[in-house]
């Protein structure tokens, strides 16, 4: 998956919501879940929130990181809170089932982390790297941001969330890290 599924130009609403849709189905049915019940107000608010034109970047979506639109999803989704019911205790532990909006904050990562996966940074001299690596994290890792952003709000959250991703990214990917300051 890519952020051209996400983030076309000439694609409107409804295209992008049946993108965010499919992907939550079929995260749904490796699950081994029947049905999910959803928020379809919450998923088309969603959809239109990755095609506002006041894009939470100083460049626009166009000139936007990788990073940007992965955290600019991922605080939407977990704001909007698309899935209403809870995550079955069999298949996410006790840990992750008490923490509030865990389903949401689950789903909004997993989709964000599949989208980085081949994604490209267009770096000003013109070089062209591609994020070859999918990111991985700990369990112990996933638990605390799960809980950390679990309220998580696009005017407070979107900065914060975007460095993680970056982060995220360049610890799996280090041919992609900007050069180190110190």
């Amino acid at each position: 998956m890519s952020f051209n599924i996400l983030y076309q130009e000439g694609v409107d609403v409804t295209a992008t919501l049946s993108s965010i849709a499919v992907y939550v189905d079929s995260f749904a049915k490796e699950l081994g879940l029947k049905e999910l019940q959803i928020d379809p107000q919450a998923f088309i608010s969603v959809a239109g929130a990755l095609h506002r034109p006041d894009f939470p970047h100083s460049d626009g979506l166009g000139k936007a990181s990788p990073f940007k639109k992965a955290a600019n999803f991922f605080v939407w989704f977990v704001a909007q809170k698309p899935i209403i019911e809870e995550l079955p205790l069999s298949i996410i532990g006790e840990k992750l089932r008490s923490i509030t909006n865990h389903q949401n904050v689950i789903v909004a990562y997993l989709m964000a982390v599949d989208c980085l996966h081949g994604a490209k940074i267009y770096r000003d001299n013109g070089e062209i790297i591609t994020l070859e690596n999918r990111i991985k994290v700990s369990m112990h890792f996933f638990r605390d941001f799960v809980e950390a952003f679990s309220t998580a709000m696009p005017n407070y959250h979107f900065k914060i969330v975007s460095i993680f991703f970056e982060q995220l990214a360049y610890k799996d990917n280090r041919n992609a890290s900007y050069p180190e300051l110190v």
